[in-house]
């Protein structure tokens, strides 16, 4: 990375049928980059939010792409994915979540379409959450911070280090 304006592109994926997740996974390769890294799948906690839309059981990971982005790229990326949810839908239901964000050596910020009061408006429709910033040798959460981030910091430290 050559300036703080950079970081890497990743993605929270969650999907319940593995195939979607290969479909996804595919375009995101082809529209953005390579997986560089990849956390292993996990049973996301706190994912009822999820189950009605996409059923149960749910599984996620994290993905770091190869790509170094300009950080005011993610609202284009975040539309991009949302779009790729959407040619995958079934009966007006996900069959995959993608949530992109970007991650450097101090900070993981995630685009989300949802507001809430500590989320930073981009532009046409989509937010940004400081999910993680780094300090003392390590990732650190805020209280809003979700769960599955919080326990994949040890991942996200990993990552750091191979900036």
């Amino acid at each position: 990375m050559r300036k703080n304006t950079e970081a890497y592109l990743g993605f929270a994926l969650m999907w319940k049928e593995e195939r979607y997740l290969l479909l996804a996974e595919e375009i995101l390769k082809k529209e953005f980059a390579d997986f560089k890294i990849q956390s292993e799948p996990f049973k996301p906690p706190f994912s009822k939010y999820y189950h009605k839309e996409m059923g149960s059981p749910l599984y996620k990971k994290f993905v770091i792409t190869e790509l170094i982005i300009d950080k005011s790229e993610i609202v284009k990326v975040k539309k991009m994915a949302m779009d790729i949810e959407d040619k995958y839908r079934i009966e007006g239901n996900r069959t995959v979540n993608i949530d992109p964000f970007y991650i450097d050596k101090e900070q993981l910020v995630v685009s989300t379409s949802k507001y809430r009061g500590n989320r930073i408006y981009m532009g046409d429709g989509v937010f940004v959450e400081l999910e993680l910033f780094y300090h003392h040798g390590s990732f650190q959460p805020f209280i809003w911070t979700y769960v599955d981030y919080k326990e994949h910091i040890p991942f996200f430290n990993i990552v750091r280090k191979q900036l």
